[in-house]
């Protein structure tokens, strides 16, 4: 349960993080970014100052990300893209809850800890305990967390009111974005998979293995059902699905030799037993489908979202642009950090 909470908690703290502005400390020191990770000055809006740690601890995940793929100076390149990216985001949102106070917003306290409750139950299963001691992990109290949850809950209420409402996307706008963008919606081939998988756990001699593998091809090929031998004898992934891989790209989603054998498999068939390192696998081709475009009316829901997602993005930059017309803003340059 411990291992559960610290894995749970540190993507839910660091998700909140991102998507907010509150300070809190404890992040990794390396060497890529000792320099931003002395504490000073990193920006003033308003009568808020922004700090350097304010700002690096927002991009410690993505800097861990970075830190897998690249080194040297095209580490540090990124690093400052995404340093630069983190304090614009933290400007964002100090201009957004300026013009809320100036407005004479206020969240009621019942509305926060209402959410605050939604999502104490959704992550951690109402366990307030859990929550602390994910908190503790992160070098946060319960308030500064609160208070994160608080000024989340005010931008999406700003945003919402002043960008989201405002966001229409037509059928018209829909179907050019079909029809300009076919490519986009190409469907490869795909076969309906069921796979039984002997492990040495189910039958621990090589031989044995063997001979209880070319048995059940037999059964199947003898009118058994697949999917409950499947079921009963396989230790694949998907064993409680009766070894139901559903439609897929073989290509993508198979090892090249299992690939290769949905291939062979005649539609309705069942294959030979194969043997992959210590296993055996067997595989029933359910159905196929030929390559296609997909229908308009099978991503009209997907276009429409995408469309209104990059719609509000523009949307909520120009107003937020405007806001910084009204308001002090300092970016202290890179050079004198």
């Amino acid at each position: 349960m411990g291992m559960r909470v610290k894995a749970i908690g540190r993507i839910f703290l660091v998700t909140m993080v991102l998507l907010t502005t509150a300070t809190v400390g404890g992040s990794t020191q390396t060497n890529e970014v000792e320099r931003m990770r002395v504490d000073g000055v990193a920006a003033y809006v308003n009568e808020h100052v922004i700090t350097l740690s304010e700002v690096t601890v927002l991009i410690e995940p993505v800097r861990r990300q970075l830190a897998q793929t690249y080194r040297g100076e095209a580490l540090q390149e990124r690093l400052r893209e995404a340093f630069d990216n983190a304090l614009n985001t933290v400007v964002d949102r100090y201009l957004v809850l300026d013009a809320y106070e100036k407005q004479g917003g206020r969240l009621p306290d019942w509305a926060v800890d209402n959410r605050a409750d939604e999502m104490i139950e959704d992550l951690f299963g109402g366990d307030r305990e859990a929550l602390m001691r994910a908190l503790k992990l992160e070098k946060m109290t319960y308030e500064e967390w609160r208070e994160t949850l608080e000024r989340q809950m005010i931008v999406q209420s700003m945003r919402g009111a002043n960008v989201d409402q405002y966001v229409q996307i037509t059928p018209g706008r829909v179907r050019a974005y079909y029809e300009g963008h076919v490519d986009e919606f190409q469907q490869p081939a795909q076969v309906h998979v069921r796979m039984l998988v002997l492990t040495p756990e189910q039958v621990s001699g090589h031989v044995e293995r063997k001979q209880r593998a070319e048995e059940l091809v037999r059964r199947t090929r003898g009118g058994e059902d697949f999917g409950s031998l499947a079921t009963q004898f396989s230790g694949g992934s998907h064993a409680a699905d009766g070894g139901d891989w559903g439609w897929i790209d073989p290509a993508r989603e198979l090892r090249s030799e299992l690939a290769r054998l949905a291939e062979a498999t005649a539609t309705g068939q069942v294959s030979e037993a194969v043997k992959i390192a210590e296993n055996f696998y067997i595989l029933k081709a359910e159905g196929r489908r030929e390559a296609a475009v997909a229908s308009l009316g099978d991503v009209y829901s997907q276009i429409e979202r995408s469309l209104r997602q990059k719609a509000i993005q523009s949307g909520y930059a120009i107003w937020v642009a405007r806001l910084k017309e009204d308001a002090f803003v300092k970016i202290i340059p890179p050079e004198s950090i």
